[in-house]
């Protein structure tokens, strides 16, 4: 089998797209970027050049990784996306695992899919529309798939002193509200309050101001 046809398109990001056909009629669509690396040289492929089987799977491979990667684009264009999320609905979509791995791997690379940026952002949103704790907010975002390691960061980065007590009196208003208008100086209560996150400086704060 030979390379019937070959163009050639650099993009902004850098990689190339090539777009090849074969003498049996198939036609590829790809990025280079996910091309085995023995086969990934500038002009490895060129018209009339004959392919091994080992060529060809690599450019199925290839041309199969980056129709992952224009649906993960779609998926992105619409809503950010954690890593774990965008996998499942790639798969979902009857995308082979191998060539999601790869597509979502090298989206991560680019920043495009960022689980960190997706918790900070998550974290901002739920500030404004609900009343829960660090320890629920961490909680939930490793259900959706972030690491604790990074959800506990992002966390600490957005919940600023202000932020933090502001956050502190919601979450005692909404779920103590009894025990925080009767009860002020419980240990129970700011035990409580501590394992579900708050910081010993924002219990301070929250005693002093009462």
């Amino acid at each position: 089998m030979v390379v019937a046809s070959l163009k050639t398109t650099e993009t902004k990001a850098g990689p190339v797209i090539l777009r090849i056909g074969l003498s049996d009629g198939s036609l590829f669509s790809l990025n280079s970027v996910y091309l085995l690396h023995p086969f990934q040289g500038d002009g490895y492929f060129s018209p009339n050049k004959e392919i091994s089987p080992e060529e060809e799977t690599s450019l199925r491979f290839a041309a199969d990784c980056f129709r992952a990667e224009r649906a993960a684009l779609r998926l992105v264009a619409r809503a950010e996306q954690t890593r774990a999320g965008i996998t499942r609905k790639l798969e979902q979509r009857g995308h082979g695992s191998s060539q999601v791995r790869a597509a979502v791997s090298y989206l991560t690379d680019l920043e495009i899919v960022d689980d960190r940026r997706f918790a900070e952002r998550w974290i901002q949103s739920r500030l404004y529309r609900g009343a829960d704790s660090p320890l629920r907010l961490v909680t939930a975002l490793c259900q959706r798939g972030i690491s604790r390691e990074i959800a506990k960061s992002a966390c600490k980065a957005i919940l600023d002193f202000e932020k933090e007590t502001n956050l502190l009196q919601k979450f005692i208003s909404k779920r103590h509200p009894l025990t925080a208008n009767s009860f002020r100086e419980d240990r129970f209560l700011k035990g409580q309050l501590k394992r579900e996150g708050f910081s010993n400086q924002a219990l301070e704060w929250y005693w002093e101001d009462q």
